[in-house]
């Protein structure tokens, strides 16, 4: 990768937590598509963009090989990994909907009021930056869909940890780098944004009204609506 290419986005890493604020760096680089399918990750020249040792880079390419974004090829190096197929998003998503739907219900018959309050919170600012979505282009709506979209990921992972199994959590962390991918083929508009705050304020009504099979029955209408719509847009 030419390092000039997304100078304008990446950002120079602190010292303090390098090996994480290095993986996070590269992986927001992967997920909003500023590194294309296939193109080579240099070790170096990353390195450089990030202001950096290669050490932590050659960790962090090390770790997101796991993640699935990342591929090692011998005598060749690392590589963007190409984008999920079609087949592969629907057995993602099948996985989600194990999980996720697992979780939520959880959270609705623990009945933990911290959980339901923290999901409004989000879903108030999620409102506030799909309020901004609807401007002419540019880098205020760039940033409003980023916004939309790290709101979107901080309410799924709200119900993770707020289900009181931090093994659900865990194992939904395994699919966490290919589900914020998925979300960032949505970053040239949101077409659904008022249906993403509608289900999202269902499922979190659910959950503070203790009814686990309303809660249910949202969360996997919204993740089967999502999938839908995911299969119509090109990465």
């Amino acid at each position: 990768m030419n390092p000039r290419t997304v100078q304008s986005s990446a950002r120079p890493i602190r010292r303090a937590g390098l090996r994480e604020s290095v993986y996070e760096s590269i992986l927001e680089m992967l997920v909003e598509g500023q590194v294309g399918e296939g193109a080579p990750l240099r070790v170096e020249a990353l390195a450089q963009l990030l202001e950096v040792s290669p050490t932590p880079v050659r960790e962090a390419l090390v770790q997101l090989e796991s993640t699935g974004l990342v591929k090692y090829v011998a005598n060749k190096g690392y590589t963007a990994a190409p984008h999920l197929s079609a087949d592969e998003k629907v057995a993602m998503m099948d996985a989600r909907l194990v999980l996720e739907v697992a979780a939520v219900r959880r959270a609705a018959e623990l009945g933990d009021p911290s959980v339901p309050s923290h999901l409004r919170d989000v879903l108030e600012d999620q409102r506030e930056a799909a309020s901004r979505l609807g401007g002419s282009g540019g880098e205020q709506q760039k940033d409003a869909l980023r916004e939309f979209l790290k709101l979107d990921h901080s309410f799924h992972d709200g119900i993770l940890h707020g289900c009181g199994n931090h093994f659900l959590f865990r194992l939904a962390a395994t699919l966490d780098a290919q589900a914020q991918r998925m979300r960032q083929s949505f970053l040239n508009g949101i077409p659904d944004a008022d249906d993403v705050l509608a289900e999202h304020s269902a499922i979190a009504e659910a959950i503070a009204t203790g009814d686990p099979d309303a809660a249910e029955r949202a969360m996997r209408d919204h993740l089967e609506r999502v999938l839908t719509l995911s299969l119509t847009q090109a990465d």
